[in-house]
């Protein structure tokens, strides 16, 4: 078997330069190609960016408004019903009933003052509670001095003095057991709302309330009263088409709010949860008692209750 020899053709140099030239016209196409896809593209995504930015820019954010709960805290506890105290009286009987005497001789001197006095207070609760037959023999403690005598006051002392009567609903001191609020009278509308003020840009809520309501040069004055935002959360939001109202609870321990003519308001008024919801019903505003209400701690079981 024979193999014949294979002939090997190299390109001329003609041929090599003729190969160069068509590759290098066509890696020129194909970036200049690339290139101005590029360029369409980030012009495109400029022209998106720059229609969104003007777009937000000429949007404006939804007001707010910082509206502050003030109130003052009750100044009794409240008187128990009729119920608490029948349990509190079988409460502490069961509980004389079962527990160890007092050592006496531990607690008092012998023949003291105190020790006769205790040995009376315990004999009559003893014939009150158990009868006179359980009671045992009344113990001899002589003749016992009476106790300094206390001027006690009415749990409505402050409510029935006449400067107060003068007040009327202005006064701080109106039902001491539960809880006011206060309510300011716009002049504008001429109705009654929360003292409340708009939110800037970049300003948090109870920074606006600080300065504009309850600082020194707020709308109530605050160099008249000694009050305290509780919290810098809001307790509450209402919300009227774009508007947002957010609540923010705060406490006033003494003073009276003092209207200027700049503050927009005329007069103020420290009412209960009751009295609130009939002055806001009475211009109109139930809804908005229906959406506050929750902040009063009323359902709509005990809102029907009362």
């Amino acid at each position: 078997m024979s193999f014949a020899p294979r002939i090997l053709i190299r390109p001329c140099a003609s041929s090599r330069r003729a190969a160069l030239q068509r590759f290098s016209s066509s890696s020129t196409t194909t970036s200049s190609t690339s290139t101005s896809t590029a360029t369409a593209t980030a012009t495109a995504t400029a022209t998106a960016t720059s229609s969104s930015s003007s777009t937000t820019s000429t949007s404006a954010p939804p007001p707010l408004i910082a509206s502050l709960l003030l109130s003052r805290t009750p100044l009794l506890t409240p008187a128990p019903s009729e119920l608490e105290q029948s349990y509190y009286s079988h409460s502490r009987a069961i509980q004389h009933a079962l527990s160890t005497p007092l050592p006496t001789d531990f607690y008092f001197k012998s023949g003291s003052l105190p020790l006769r006095r205790f040995l009376k207070s315990e004999y009559e609760y003893s014939n009150e509670i158990y009868g006179e037959r359980l009671a045992g023999k009344q113990p001899d403690v002589g003749d016992i001095p009476p106790e300094t005598e206390y001027e006690v006051l009415s749990r409505d002392h402050w409510q029935k003095q006449s400067s107060e009567i003068e007040k009327g609903d202005k006064s701080l001191e109106r039902y001491p057991e539960q809880e006011l609020y206060c309510l300011v009278k716009n002049e504008s509308t001429n109705k009654w709302i929360f003292p409340q003020t708009d939110v800037e840009r970049l300003e948090s809520l109870d920074e606006a309330i600080n300065k504009k309501i309850i600082g020194v040069d707020g709308s109530l004055d605050g160099k008249g009263m000694d009050s305290w935002l509780v919290t810098r959360k809001p307790v509450g939001v209402v919300k009227k088409g774009e508007q947002r109202t957010f609540f923010l609870r705060g406490h006033i321990l003494a003073g009276q709010p003092t209207l200027s003519s700049s503050s927009g308001y005329t007069s103020h008024a420290w009412l209960n949860a009751e009295e609130v919801e009939e002055r806001l019903g009475s211009q109109g505003d139930e809804k908005l008692w229906e959406s506050i209400k929750g902040m009063f701690g009323m359902s709509d079981d005990l809102a029907n209750d009362l």
